[in-house]
């Protein structure tokens, strides 16, 4: 698995739990089929229909599902109702609540006509089994742990290939396929999830992502999510620290190049003219060219 690290790249923070739940549903909007496939186990041929299910419950505004898909394949085959969960850790009242879910789907929809099918996502694993029982009560649905309970190869070939950084055994080049399938994906939006998405596996494969990212050309892409303007704004600070501390050790003029250097890169990465271009703006107004670095001036306007 690819682990290298840059010197000069802050590694990202871990994303707090809440930005899994909104990644992974807007990718599961964006790609409903591939998604019940891989993530749901769904048997899907060419007559099925996916459309948008409800999720709010009735009477209970304030609680909702994550998402619902109803599968139609036409006139006298039952309708697959598929309640989609996505839960970063255990909670106390999660499988409570998953009864619940399936209590409100199953008065909406008849028996005879629908067939319910209740999948919990686990970014991080350690999840339920899937089984719960209380008193008289017993539900069963699907539990996966993403790390383990899914193929590394079918994510990657797949627009879920993010996930694939989770995984417990992945191939060596992850990271190399996951950037790929990004740099690949026409929509913008839809390559800035999946920017988020690689940005959340944190620490050094997070690094090895946002480096491949680089070297793909997608700085202007990754300055648009909020990951990449987070690391943009420690590397810069970091890079400013460090351009003060060469100074202090070397001659003035010096040190004013060597910071710009490391200004230069830790905004931009390792561009083909660093050397000349640090020395052009360290050597013509300084202060002033910090500035504009700081300010989010793109390297053509820094090279004109």
């Amino acid at each position: 698995m690819a682990k290298s690290v840059a010197s000069d790249v802050a590694s990202p923070r871990a994303a707090p739990a809440r930005d899994f739940d909104g990644l992974y549903k807007a990718l599961l909007d964006a790609h409903p089929r591939e998604a019940l496939q891989v993530l749901c186990g769904a048997r899907l041929d060419d007559r099925a229909v996916i459309l948008d299910g409800p999720t709010e419950l009735p009477r209970q505004r304030s609680s909702q599902r994550d998402k619902t898909y109803v599968v139609q394949y036409g006139e006298g085959i039952p309708t697959d109702i598929y309640h989609v969960e996505v839960q970063v850790q255990r909670t106390e009242d999660f499988e409570e609540r998953m009864v619940d879910y399936w209590a409100g789907l199953a008065l909406k929809y008849r028996r005879s006509t629908h067939r319910i099918h209740q999948v919990v996502l686990w970014p991080l694993g350690g999840g339920y089994p899937g089984r719960f029982e209380r008193d008289q009560a017993r539900l069963n649905y699907r539990s996966v742990n993403i790390p383990g309970d899914v193929d590394p190869g079918l994510l990657l070939a797949s627009p879920l290939a993010p996930l694939a950084l989770w995984s417990q055994q992945p191939p060596d080049d992850v990271v190399e396929q996951v950037v790929d399938r990004i740099a690949a994906t026409a929509a913008l939006e839809e390559k800035l999830v999946l920017i988020e998405l690689g940005m959340l596996v944190g620490g050094s494969l997070a690094v090895a992502v946002l480096e491949a990212l680089r070297r793909k050309g997608m700085n202007d892409v990754l300055e648009q999510t909020e990951s990449g303007r987070e690391i943009a704004r420690r590397n810069l600070e970091h890079g400013l620290e460090k351009g003060r501390e060469q100074g202090r050790e070397q001659g003035v003029e010096q040190g004013h190049v060597d910071g710009m250097r490391a200004l230069l890169r830790a905004r931009y990465g390792d561009i083909a003219d660093l050397d000349d271009l640090a020395q052009r703006l360290a050597g013509r107004d300084h202060e002033g060219n910090i500035a504009r670095i700081v300010a989010g001036a793109t390297l053509a306007e820094l090279r004109s």
